[in-house]
């Protein structure tokens, strides 16, 4: 039965750094107890004996030095997240979401790394893109938030136990588990954006004894979602071909959990979940209609069991295989013509006037006039404009094919006439654009099973590690862990058949010497044997120190690693190619704090200062052969081939940003490469991240609260340092570099970083039926960056005509109200409101996108010289909205 008592406050965050709910644990709360598998459920947190559910791994962690942040079931449920990047964005310290529009894609980042240096575990999967040819799949769409139990954040390096992407934390999602009892849950969840849910699990026992157990689940969640970008981010022909529309959500799961409760201290446990989430993510500046269709079979399996007093045993394993179909509708519009797509009497006509090409359309409908009957435009008929060009009378007509014009003869007519012809720039209609660039070259995005392709990868691996006590003070533990993936996309794609495999063998030698009273430290190291990249060595230390009287400090820090994906091995398409040079991006993080953990007004209180530096190094990068090897100089005697266009003091340059791939270059001399095939390569860009955070949190009778501040900087070279200014709309390079610290600035920070924020979690509790909580976020500044050719133009005055985008500094409120009742509080209705005070903010940004498809670009008018031909524009924030939810629980 579910708890009678809902305590909001149970909300934890364990140990020695936490920064939203930070807490001391004193260490005879590690004392052995043989009889529960060397751990103690009953621990001391923020001052309070309580009851949870607390993994061995976070226990080791906190004791040895890393910050440990353990969430709630009870907290997830009042936040009423209905995706885990709500989740996350609202409770996980540090954290920073990369959303894809409409939340149908986003990803977790810790204390300001990218994408791939914060690794995400559920139920021990790593929930992380291999890549795929189509575009990125990131399995944490698939997390069903109703269905997770808590969260536990280690902050920090963490490859050391968990593998590759852990270079700055990990977050581990624990989900529901069958556990011999009948219980379960069912729910209903609607509201704003015609939002409609319905959820629930069961969980039962298969023998009357309850060694046998499962446990079901489901979800159904559709949404129409909020108004993602405004119109003006649109370009006029995506806009005027519908471009601007709904952004659907839907997401669907089904689950099933297995439980083998072998003996008292061995179990072994199965699961399958397969969910899928459908959604769109057309861009303002591109797309006109994109749905993005994806599946994810995930399974997992794991073993645990304790030998004796001194050894443990945990294993467990996986395997997914994500699948990804888009279709993808651009918008076609009247180009100007080529000579050749002229008739040849008309070419002939142009060609001996000295016509060679028409570089506007002002140009060509000159042209046009003095020709009789040649339309200054583009035509259905006769001469076969490809696409549609009809109007769209199921849908009340669209205006963009009728004339317009009141003082054209041809006034409210269809266009698309050798009289009447659609005019240059302007949209004719859809078509399917993408095609496999590699591959066979045939359609991946288009519609039916002819022309739409699946793609994705399997990932598998295992993860098994034993702990041995020898005594009070000394513990050592060894593991092995394997990770296996490989592209698993239809053949068309043409991706190499190459199978990515790391093997790590780890050790952790843990010390509770009596040197000094409250210490613990641990030393350990792993060592990876990899395929087709080379080899990689990682370190962890941690210690933490008890003074007394609350008071504590704490320490962790080494080396973690991100293995590349599939693409940045060069496995995409036949001109890439394998680097057996290739090192994995390398991360070195130190992590440190101290706190006072004491009992005040009857509750408790928690204060905690900390600090994070990181520095990130081998970045990875795509370069051609004959850019980075000396071989294919085309100023040797006898150079390699003909045509080259690179001399040696040229690629000599280009390798002083690379470490050279020297032996893949000999490689590929004898091989035959061409000069234009790629290889994957090792930028000497490093990224400088530290930051400072102060945290502070109180638990009294009624009132609980969780606060944490994080200040942070995530240095990147900068692009446009060092760049010369030039006049928009010309192409002529002025004697100054970009003004300001644009051009002046070696770093910068890094975009889609904050710079600092402020958040907390704030609940009052009157009776044991009423919960009322504020999740406020205050988030300084966070920037969009221009690209180079857009930065560097300045008007007359040498001002630049486009700044960088500074999307952040806002403040939005969310809050909720709780209300449970019935003999054992199984009834539970709860008021969701999402930025409550109605601040507009962007989720995103877009420092300046190349609007390639106006008409005034297609016509020729402006370019990529031109402040006009960009335009930044940003993901807009929910507005204020609200829902409602009711569980029933038996």
């Amino acid at each position: 039965m579910k708890s009678n008592t809902y305590k909001f406050k149970k909300h934890i965050a364990l140990g020695v750094g936490a920064l939203l709910a930070t807490t001391a644990l004193p260490l005879n709360a590690f004392a052995d107890d043989a009889d529960d598998s060397g751990r103690q459920e009953t621990i001391r947190v923020e001052g309070q004996l309580i009851d949870t559910e607390v993994s061995d791994i976070a226990l080791d962690m906190v004791k040895f030095g890393t910050q440990v942040q353990l969430i709630s079931d009870l907290e997830i449920e009042t936040g009423g997240f209905t995706n885990f990047g709500e989740l996350a964005a609202g409770l996980i310290r540090g954290a920073n979401i990369g959303y894809s529009p409409d939340e149908g894609e986003f990803t977790v980042r810790i204390d300001g790394g990218t994408d791939r240096d914060t690794l995400l575990l559920v139920d021990g999967v790593p929930y992380f893109d291999r890549s795929s040819p189509l575009e990125d799949l990131w399995p944490a769409t698939a997390i069903d938030p109703r269905m997770i139990s808590g969260v536990e954040v280690y902050r920090g390096g963490n490859s050391l136990y968990f593998g590759s992407n852990g270079g700055l934390g990990v977050v581990s999602v624990k989900t529901k588990e069958p556990d011999g009892t009948k219980k379960g849950e069912l729910g209903f969840y609607f509201g704003s954006f015609e939002t409609r849910e319905l959820y629930g699990n069961f969980s039962f026992p298969l023998d009357q004894a309850g060694k046998h157990s499962v446990l079901v689940s489901g979800r159904s969640y559709e949404s129409d979602a909020h108004e993602l970008f405004s119109s003006e981010a649109y370009s006029d022909n995506v806009l005027a071909l519908g471009g601007k529309h709904e952004f659907p959500y839907s997401y669907n799961s089904l689950g099933l959990k297995y439980l083998w409760q072998i003996a008292e201290d061995t179990e072994f446990r199965a699961g399958a979940s397969y969910a899928t989430i459908d959604f769109r993510d057309s861009f303002p500046n591109s797309t006109v209609f994109q749905p993005n269709y994806t599946e994810f079979p995930i399974y997992n399996a794991s073993f645990k069991h304790r030998f004796n007093e001194k050894l443990k045993l945990e294993i467990e394993g996986h395997y997914q295989d994500p699948r990804l179909q888009n279709s993808e509708v651009d918008a076609q519009i009247c180009q100007i013509p080529r000579l050749t797509d002229l008739p040849s009497d008309i070419e002939a006509q142009a060609r001996a006037g000295g016509i060679t090409s028409f570089s506007t359309a002002a140009e060509f409908e000159a042209f046009a006039a003095t020709v009789p009957g040649l339309a200054a435009g583009c035509v259905t008929n006769p001469y076969g404009a490809a696409g549609s060009a009809s109007d769209d009378n199921l849908n009340g007509g669209s205006s963009f094919y009728i004339n317009n014009d009141p003082n054209s003869p041809f006034f409210n007519q269809a266009y698309g006439t050798q009289e009447n012809p659609f005019p240059i720039g302007a949209p004719i209609g859809y078509v399917v654009q993408s095609s496999a660039n590699f591959g066979d070259g045939g359609l991946t995005k288009g519609f039916g099973e002819t022309d739409q392709r699946t793609s994705g990868y399997e990932d598998m691996g295992i993860n098994a590690r034993a702990t041995y006590t020898i005594n009070d003070y000394v513990e050592i533990v060894g593991g092995v862990q394997n990770t296996t993936y490989r592209d698993n996309s239809d053949a068309q794609f043409g991706v190499k058949d190459t199978t990515l495999s790391s093997t790590g063998v780890y050790g952790d030698l843990r010390l509770s010497l009596p040197v000094l009273a409250g210490l613990s430290t641990s030393f350990a190291a792993r060592q990876d044997f990899n395929d087709s990249f080379s080899d990689q060595s990682v370190y962890k230390f941690g210690l933490r120190q008890d003074f007394g009287a609350g008071v504590y400090a704490r320490a962790s820090g080494g080396t973690s690693y991100s293995l590349p994906k599939i693409d940045e091995i060069g496995a995409f398409g036949s001109n890439a190619n394998l680097n057996p040079g290739l090192d994995p991006q390398e991360v070195e993080a130190l992590n440190v704090g101290v706190g006072i953990d004491r009992d005040l007004f009857g509750g408790t209180m928690n204060i905690e200062l900390g600090y994070f530096d990181t520095t990130i190094n081998n970045l990875f990068s795509s370069r051609s052969v004959g850019s980075v090897c000396l071989e294919y100089a085309n100023d040797l005697a006898t150079p390699i081939q003909t045509g080259l266009v690179n001399s040696t003091d040229a690629i000599v340059r280009n390798r002083a940003n690379i470490i050279p791939p020297d032996s893949f270059c000999s490689t590929a001399v004898s091989l035959g490469l061409e000069d234009s095939a790629s290889v994957a390569v090792n930028t000497k860009n490093e990224q400088d991240i530290s930051g400072v955070t102060v945290d502070v949190a109180f638990d009294f009778d009624k009132w609980n609260a969780d606060i944490t501040f994080t200040k942070m900087e995530s240095l990147e070279n900068n692009p446009v340092y060092g760049v010369l200014a030039r006049l928009d709309g010309t192409t002529e390079n002025l004697d100054f570099v970009v003004p300001g610290d644009a051009g002046s600035a070696v770093k910068r920070q890094s975009a889609e970083r904050p710079e600092w924020s402020l958040s907390g979690l704030i609940s009052y509790t009157p009776t044991e039926n009423w919960t009322f909580s504020l999740n406020p976020r205050f988030q300084g500044p966070e920037w969009a960056y221009a690209g180079t050719s857009l930065a560097r133009l300045v008007d007359e005055n040498g001002n630049r005509v486009v700044e960088d985008m500074n999307f952040g500094d806002y403040f939005v409120l969310n809050g909720s109200m709780q209300y449970q009742w019935g003999d054992e509080k199984q009834h539970r209705i709860l008021v969701r409101g999402v930025n409550l005070l109605d601040e507009d903010y962007f989720e995103r940004a877009s420092g300046g996108s190349g609007y390639s498809r106006d008409r005034a670009v297609v016509r020729g008018e402006i370019g990529p010289n031109d402040s006009a031909y960009y335009r930044q524009y940003g993901w807009n924030g929910k507005p204020q909205s609200f829902w409602i939810q009711y569980e029933y629980a038996f």
